[in-house]
């Protein structure tokens, strides 16, 4: 009788797979873009192909949403990514900037992102608009 509630109870306890780590997501934080411009920030990060010359390798996508709230004009958000590979060594960043446009019911929204040639392995992602906080995934 053990054995029969090992084994049905074995697909519930089963370990996550590596695609569970291909998508990591960061709440909103709020932020001051300029004076006059504050609001939130979210950010997001997911494995993505690249084609690199001849041959299509892992990157990650990381993008920012920013949310100016009921503000009456455009602002704009730059936010510096930075990212490791820990499996290879192989590191880099870039500035990110959203600028926000009326978006009907939800107010000033800005949404930009960019890809990085990371290749494969765990990839952690910084973003200046996160002190503290990284996007870990698997790519």
């Amino acid at each position: 009788m053990g054995a029969l509630v090992v084994a049905l109870a074995w697909p519930w306890v089963a370990p996550a797979t590596a695609n569970a780590d291909s998508y990591a997501q960061l709440d909103p934080v709020p932020v001051v873009a300029s004076p006059g411009c504050d609001g939130t920030v979210s950010a997001d990060a997911q494995v993505t192909p690249l084609q690199v010359g001849d041959r299509v390798e892992n990157g990650v996508r990381v993008a920012i949403s920013y949310d100016a709230g009921v503000y009456d004009g455009s602002c704009s958000l730059t936010v510096l990514a930075n990212w490791v590979n820990l499996d290879t060594g192989a590191a880099g960043g870039r500035d990110i900037t959203a600028v926000s446009t009326i978006d009907g019911h939800y107010g000033f929204i800005g949404y930009a992102n960019t890809t990085f040639e990371t290749g494969g392995g765990t990839v952690v992602v910084t973003l200046s608009s996160h002190p503290g906080a990284e996007l870990r995934i698997t790519a």
